[in-house]
């Protein structure tokens, strides 16, 4: 659904309603679309704490296994003063 600024203030409920039914709503302002009106990404958003999310992250993505190498070792300023505590 595309609706016009004016439209979706005027039909709001009517906009979360089609929100909440799963679809999308792009809001366009003067033809050119400036917001995107969607349900959460995932099943789980917005639940839980940041440590929870992060936590399920890093198993699902198996960072234990990832290298600790420094990626930015080569372009790190290393003149005195520019220390970095990791």
């Amino acid at each position: 659904m595309k609706l016009n600024v004016a439209e979706v203030r005027r039909r709001f409920k009517e906009v979360l309603d089609h929100v909440g039914a799963g679809h999308v709503v792009q809001v366009t302002r003067r033809g050119r679309v400036v917001a995107v009106v969607s349900p959460p990404s995932t099943p789980t958003a917005g639940k839980g704490s940041f440590g929870e999310s992060l936590h399920a992250w890093r198993q699902d993505w198996d960072v234990s296994s990832w290298p600790d190498d420094d990626v930015f070792g080569d372009v790190r300023d290393t003149a005195p003063g520019r220390s970095v505590p990791w």
